[in-house]
């Protein structure tokens, strides 16, 4: 019996060892990248940097808010108030890559305020207010380079609706947002402008904030 139990342990001890060795051997494997996609799940627990799954992707997006073009005077018994004060607003949205690598972002509006082409079939001006709600224009590619910066400003503005969407009319009040969504973290930093009307005496304000990036979660095929 005590020689029973000796082959036991020792019949034990070799398993162990064998396990141990197999466990070693792996190590190689899972270090040349092997290890198994992560899970599709809408939870935080992934990491927050890029993951990519086969159905699903966490993306960052900025929405930049953008006041441009001019409103003028209001005329003379109109009941209410304008949008915004008569003024002529100019907003410059600036995008800045600080990642050390090619990133693809895509643009696109959402306008809120703003003045069609002629010959447009919406009347001029429309302003969207709740419970009506604006349609978003379609994405705009671009890729910024390593420690890259780009701007939108309201001419570009102008021209991305004509590009993706209802055009409208550059220089008339447009009022809205620029949303950008990146793989990763970016700076976005907004300055707006504004001064009165020409007939009145002159004055400029000026602001600049910062736009916070949020992250969400993406169906497949989201971006083109």
């Amino acid at each position: 019996m005590f020689h029973i139990s000796r082959r036991l342990v020792f019949l034990g001890a070799m398993l162990a060892v064998m396990a141990l060795v197999a466990v070693v051997a792996m190590q190689p494997q899972l270090a040349a990248g092997s290890i198994p996609a992560p899970v599709d799940t809408i939870g935080d627990s992934l990491p927050q940097q890029g993951i990519i799954t086969t159905t699903a992707q966490y993306l960052w997006e900025f929405s930049a808010k953008f006041v441009c073009g001019l409103q003028g005077p209001l005329q003379q018994g109109a009941v209410g108030e304008p949008v915004v004060k008569p003024g002529n607003y100019a907003t410059d949205i600036n995008i800045h890559n600080y990642n050390y690598r090619d990133l693809k972002i895509h643009k696109k509006l959402l306008v809120l305020v703003g003045t069609p082409q002629p010959g447009a079939v919406v009347p001029p001006p429309f302003v969207l207010r709740e419970p009506q709600v604006a349609r978003p224009y379609k994405f705009v590619p671009i890729v910024l380079g390593p420690d890259y910066a780009t701007m939108d400003d309201c001419n570009a503005i102008w021209d991305m609706a004509k590009n993706t969407g209802p055009a409208l009319q550059p220089g008339q009040l447009t009022i809205g947002y620029l949303v950008i969504v990146s793989q990763l973290d970016l700076d976005v930093d907004v300055v707006y402008t504004a001064v009165v009307p020409p007939s009145q005496p002159t004055g400029i304000s000026i602001d600049v904030n910062r736009v916070t990036g949020k992250r969400f979660y993406a169906p497949a095929n989201t971006l083109p």
